[in-house]
């Protein structure tokens, strides 16, 4: 935890109920080669607990990464996740793009 809070640009928002966190998510910036080395957003890790689901907080947690993104000057935000969520993504305004490869090094 302490080199990604060195980083500026790993930024981790957690939402907090009652002293317990009940979410989080991470935005990753990248500067890229392409793009006049333009920056891109890679939102990561979004995870609500189970009881707080259908409460906004996911929401929240999405929509102030987008403008975390926005304020480094990001030109786009991106972030993979499961079919079962795309619906919930494209109701803050992401728009489906491409298909995800995975390779695992173990």
């Amino acid at each position: 935890l302490k080199k990604i809070k060195q980083n500026p640009n790993h930024i981790i928002h957690v939402a907090v109920d009652d002293n317990k966190i009940v979410g989080s998510t991470t935005l990753l910036v990248e500067q890229k080669f392409i793009h006049d080395g333009g920056l891109v957003g890679h939102i990561e890790d979004v995870v609500v607990r189970k009881e707080y689901e259908g409460k906004g907080i996911g929401i929240k947690l999405v929509m102030s990464m987008l403008e975390r993104a926005k304020e480094k000057n990001c030109y786009k935000t991106i972030l993979d996740c499961k079919d079962d969520v795309k619906q919930f993504y494209e109701r803050i305004g992401f728009k489906r793009e491409s298909n995800g490869m995975r390779y695992d090094h173990n």
